[in-house]
């Protein structure tokens, strides 16, 4: 993996906050905010792309009549 620099503003504050929880997991300021974003990009990827939309029903009731549950009496009758 190729490692890009990059300067980031921060506020004094959350610079500070970032810095202690650095010292607390034993990682460097960099590891921490690098991991931070790696999260946050990942969180906000789409999950699956999608190459087409669908509309549901697919097949309107009106087409059909309305759907009723099967129950175990159907399956007894269905052909072996």
């Amino acid at each position: 993996m190729v490692m890009m620099r990059a300067t980031v503003e921060l506020p004094e504050a959350v610079l500070r906050q970032i810095e202690m929880l650095a010292g607390r997991e034993g990682a460097t300021l960099g590891d921490l905010i690098r991991r931070i974003v790696e999260d946050h990009v990942a969180r906000c990827r789409p999950s699956v792309k999608r190459r087409f939309s669908v509309s549901l029903p697919l097949i309107p009731a009106s087409e059909t009549g309305p759907i009723r549950p099967i129950t175990g009496e159907d399956v007894d009758v269905l052909p072996a």
